[in-house]
């Protein structure tokens, strides 16, 4: 029994989707039809009244008066449209200005936050001592280059000495800093090594 209603609902599962394609073939093979054409039956000329010379004036009036008041409607139609056309332009513009000027807003919000993440950063450094060190920046057997590490040294700024200790001739420089790190950094580039004596 629930086979038999199994294989009915197939069955018609199928027969439908069939269907379904056969129909979508039918519709795409079939030929557009135009729309059937629209036929306007003109209207039959009235018939010619005899007009009285008086009347024929007012007549020959008339088409002028007619003719003034249909050209007048194209104007205003062509007007409106101008009219619509140039709000539409005033509102892109408005649309635009507005966006630049939102632009501008968070460019100037963004400096203003940068500026002021700055000076957090800035007062949260603690201000370091000022303090002197006696940095030696080289050992050498001979005392000319001893001399010319010395005067090198000096070129960049240092106060020196040189020092004769256990055979060598060893060149100190005086430095007053608060960023030591930075000092041995330029000294050690320069010199090739620098060493903290005090």
């Amino acid at each position: 029994m629930r086979k038999e209603r199994l294989l009915i609902l197939l069955g018609t599962l199928i027969a439908l989707i069939f269907f379904y394609v056969g129909l979508n073939k039918w519709l795409e093979s079939k030929p557009e039809s135009a729309p059937p054409p629209v036929v306007v039956k003109p209207t039959p000329p009235q018939p010619a009244q005899p007009i009285s010379p008086p009347q024929e004036e007012k007549a020959k009036e008339e088409p002028k008066v007619e003719e003034k008041k249909q050209t007048p409607p194209v104007e205003p139609q062509k007007q409106k449209e101008d009219l619509i056309a140039q709000k539409i332009q005033e509102e892109k513009i408005k649309e635009v200005q507005k966006t630049q000027d939102s632009k501008n807003l968070t460019a100037q919000k963004q400096e203003a936050r940068k500026e002021v993440a700055k000076q957090e950063k800035q007062a949260e450094k603690p201000k370091r001592e000022v303090k002197e060190y006696v940095i030696q920046i080289g050992a050498f057997s001979s005392k000319e280059n001893a001399d010319r590490a010395l005067a090198k040294a000096k070129s960049m700024g240092y106060r020196g000495e040189i020092v004769n200790e256990d055979n060598f001739y060893k060149v100190r420089v005086r430095v007053k800093t608060d960023d030591l790190n930075k000092v041995l950094a330029e000294l050690s580039s320069s010199f090739g090594g620098a060493i903290i004596k005090q």
